[in-house]
């Protein structure tokens, strides 16, 4: 009995470095190209260009970069880059909840848009479908967002609080 469980043990441990290790393999890479984007200026130029969307959606410019990893990556990736810009960029709480509400309803519309379409869905009505329900759900959020009381500032992230 104690054997099997000393087995198991080690079996989870082994399984969830191995885990943990595909993940860093994936996410290193993805938080370098972020960095360089960042220092080159390809990140200003696409957030300028996505500017309307963040006036659409109520959310400031620097909360386009989470939404754009995550709606491209994933949801995984969106979060992780969401956690680090709101402490980098101190993101509102509002930001962070709407960019959330956003990714929640549509994310890695790559990877999922292609394997449904693989076992028969629609690809424009698929892929419409999430967006103009992202878009709906973001603006419904935001419009519905409590306002902070009278002379209370809705605050960005505290360092190493998000």
């Amino acid at each position: 009995m104690g054997f099997f469980f000393i087995d198991t043990v080690l079996d989870g441990l082994q399984a969830g470095f191995m885990g943990l290790k595909n993940i860093a393999v994936v996410v290193l890479p993805l938080m370098v190209a972020v960095e360089l984007a960042k220092d080159s200026g390809l990140m200003e130029w696409a957030t300028g260009k996505l500017q309307s969307l963040a006036v659409l959606l109520q959310i400031s410019k620097e909360s386009l970069l989470p939404l754009v990893v995550g709606l491209f990556a994933g949801l995984a990736f969106g979060s992780g880059i969401l956690i680090n810009a709101s402490k980098e960029a101190q993101l509102s709480k509002k930001d962070r909840y709407i960019v959330a509400v956003f990714l929640s309803l549509c994310h890695s519309v790559f990877e999922d848009t292609l394997l449904l379409t693989a076992v028969g869905a629609s690809l424009p009505w698929l892929l419409g479908s999430r967006i103009l329900l992202a878009v709906i759900g973001s603006m419904l959020a935001a419009r519905f967002f409590p306002e902070p009381a009278l002379g209370v500032q809705n605050k960005p992230a505290e360092q190493g609080r998000v």
